[in-house]
């Protein structure tokens, strides 16, 4: 059968087989949009959103914005950084937005490394309020560099392999000679007790941040609720607040809002642009 056939015999699956289908694929994916899937699997897009929707509520998968993302059960597991930037995209997007909000004019503030936080750097480089900016991340460098309003500060460090953070004792070094007032934080995952995250090297400059920040705010889709990777961060009760978008279900809200200090869910950016019209 050649891979046309298939497509076009894909209308006549039954449910299970349509999910079994869906499944093969996030076996070997990480992300998928639903409209991607409706057009691999020749059915309609209400079609595939109704399965992704059953898939989330076993548990298989976690749901975003415009589609579905895996869930991550092993806790040394990490996205690489191109794949991260296209996952998620609005539900960043909506959670920069959001954060940007709590800047002050003449504030300092520590950005983190990770792909929520790129969306973060360009909603900052929209501003106007003068800002001194200290990062680790060489993206987010890259996107606020030659700022008329912001001030600057890259720590040196070793870049990564396969992401953009400089990391390593000349960084930590130099960190833990600031105090900032804010620290925007990203992890891999969060649970009730801690965010968490795959690298020891990132983890410590996160851990020196965290002591030269007056304040802390962890920026963190919701797709990575829930889960644990292999080395703790930071305690829930020392992070200031938790910005996360609107695929946050229900029962983890309730959840999160009793044990965080602040819990804020941030609305899609096109939610945010008709509210303001």
């Amino acid at each position: 059968m050649t891979e046309t056939d298939e497509v076009q015999g894909a209308e006549d699956f039954l449910p299970a087989e349509r999910r079994e289908k869906i499944m093969e694929w996030f076996a070997s994916n990480q992300v998928a949009s639903s409209q991607d899937l409706a057009k691999r699997l020749n059915t309609s897009i209400s079609t595939i959103r109704r399965d992704l929707d059953y898939l989330a509520s076993q548990g298989i998968l976690k749901r975003t914005h415009g589609g579905a993302v895996r869930v991550r059960r092993n806790t040394t597991f990490e996205q690489l950084i191109d794949e991260a930037r296209q996952t998620a995209v609005e539900e960043k997007r909506a959670i920069a937005v959001a954060a940007a909000k709590l800047l002050q004019p003449e504030q300092s503030v520590l950005i983190d490394s990770r792909s929520t936080l790129h969306q973060f750097a360009y909603v900052v480089a929209e501003l106007t309020i003068p800002l001194t900016v200290v990062t680790n991340d060489v993206h987010v460098a890259d996107v606020l560099a030659n700022k008329e309003h912001i001030k600057l500060v890259v720590p040196g460090g070793i870049c990564r392999p396969g992401a953009y953070a400089l990391l390593g004792e000349s960084a930590i070094n130099f960190v833990r000679e600031l105090r900032c007032d804010h620290f925007f934080l990203s992890s891999q995952a969060v649970d009730a007790e801690c965010a968490s995250d795959t690298s020891l090297e990132l983890v410590q400059l996160q851990r020196a941040m965290i002591d030269a920040a007056v304040e802390t705010t962890l920026l963190i889709d919701s797709s990575r609720f829930g889960g644990r990777a292999i080395y703790r961060t930071v305690p829930i009760d020392r992070i200031s607040r938790i910005i996360t978008d609107e695929g946050l279900h229900p029962d983890e809200r309730a959840k999160y809002d009793d044990i965080a200090p602040e819990l804020i869910i941030a609305p899609y950016v096109d939610e945010i642009a008709s509210e303001q019209e």
